[in-house]
């Protein structure tokens, strides 16, 4: 849903940090209802990331029990996550809302949703090196998530690290557009993500076939001391 919305506002590739502050808010007028369109769709698929951060952090607890310290941290880092996605949007909405707004605020309004919706990487790479740690942690003999998912979740978040670059650069690989900094971000963010989410399923419908047992054991249990 985000990257539909993403794509019908046409930031995926975003707008070359380079252009001038004319070409900018010509950019903003001429699309200015496919942008604030596309946006809206993208803002209300962010609000899903909250019931995906939820999910993870109730899963995290089965691993190391209910006051783990990790557990909470990712939760935290994935609401800062959120915001991180929410406020860029707004910012951008704001550049497109009117269409007579001085060029050289358009773009100051465009940098300050680039800049830290690509460069602020780190509560990201925090989330997933504190789930891959828990995973890695996680030292029963059949555990919650596969062993292979800690290095998974560990090494794709380091690879959309370097984004946190993009306040050095207007060009180039590191720069918000870059094959760095925004198609390898991109990519390897949304592999994250999938590869996440199916982990996530998989120990949900573990733990419905753990607690069915446990249902059914109980009731046989029962059963014979009644009998």
């Amino acid at each position: 849903m985000f990257c539909c919305g993403f794509a019908i506002a046409g930031f995926i590739p975003p707008p070359a940090p380079g252009l001038s502050a004319r070409e900018v808010a010509a950019l903003y007028a001429e699309h200015h209802m496919r942008i604030r369109f596309g946006l809206l769709i993208a803002t209300l698929g962010s609000a899903v990331l909250a019931v995906w951060v939820a999910v993870i952090g109730v899963q995290m607890r089965r691993i190391e029990g209910r006051q783990s310290v990790l557990a909470f941290a990712q939760m935290v880092a994935g609401a800062c996550l959120i915001l991180e996605f929410l406020f860029p949007l707004l910012v951008w909405q704001t550049a497109a809302y009117r269409n007579d707004r001085d060029p050289a605020i358009v773009q100051t309004l465009n940098d300050l949703g680039w800049l830290p919706f690509l460069g602020i990487a780190c509560t990201a790479v925090l989330q997933g090196v504190v789930i891959g740690v828990l995973i890695l942690r996680d030292k029963r003999q059949d555990p919650l998530f596969p062993r292979w998912g800690g290095y998974f979740n560990i090494w794709v978040v380091l690879m959309f690290a370097p984004a946190s670059c993009v306040v050095l650069f207007h060009d180039g690989p590191l720069a918000w557009n870059g094959l760095i900094s925004w198609w390898l971000a991109l990519v390897t963010f949304f592999a994250w993500m999938l590869g996440l989410t199916w982990m996530l399923l998989r120990a949900i419908n573990r733990q419905e076939r753990d607690e069915l047992t446990t249902t059914v054991a109980s009731a046989v249990l029962a059963e014979g001391v009644t009998g």
